[in-house]
């Protein structure tokens, strides 16, 4: 490659503008130095190795490591007493058996919550009418008005059952069956 500062015009070396000539100190246009002032002027570090830079890595690394770094890296086995070995190890099995039966009903929960949450997607789907679902029958005793969050929780399962169309060949696969009572 071509040095910038002896091509057939002169251009500065930061901001490739043309230079009036090539033996300027400075850039007129950026004011970067481009030629140095002082011949041998060492800078530790880069133009020079910096011995005191390397002597402190050389003691740092002579440390000894924190314990929990040992640990991490498994450079030195750490001695544990009774304690702490006890709080490491896994659970017993009373606590195991209470941790699955509380997965377990977790599950349970978000798979009834799915659900409901798909039957009363057929319900808006099918624009079936809640109010009209209720039973009107005069033997049934009159009970006062549920609000409407506790109506709709109410009335979600009972849709999909009384909403079944007859069996059709082009029709499409009806709802889940409601999950067992638990």
């Amino acid at each position: 490659m071509a040095d910038p500062m002896t091509g057939p015009a002169p251009r500065c070396q930061w901001c490739s503008a043309a230079l009036p000539a090539p033996d300027l100190p400075t850039c007129p246009s950026c004011g970067a130095t481009l030629t140095s002032t002082t011949g041998g002027e060492e800078i530790k570090g880069v133009t020079t190795l910096d011995t005191e830079a390397i002597i402190r890595a050389r003691s740092e690394a002579a440390r000894p490591r924190s314990r929990l770094l040992s640990f991490i890296t498994g450079e030195q086995p750490v001695e544990l007493n009774v304690g702490e070995a006890e709080s490491l190890a896994p659970p017993d099995d009373a606590v195991r058996l209470e941790m699955r039966r509380l997965e377990l009903e977790a599950e349970r929960v978000d798979l009834e919550a799915e659900a409901v949450a798909m039957k009363t997607d057929v319900v808006v789907e099918q624009g079936i009418d809640l109010a009209a679902m209720a039973d009107t029958s005069p033997s049934a005793p009159a009970a006062p008005a549920p609000t409407a969050p506790a109506a709709a929780a109410a009335a979600v399962p009972a849709p999909v059952a009384a909403a079944e169309p007859a069996p059709d060949a082009d029709a499409a696969p009806a709802a889940p069956p409601p999950p067992p009572a638990g």
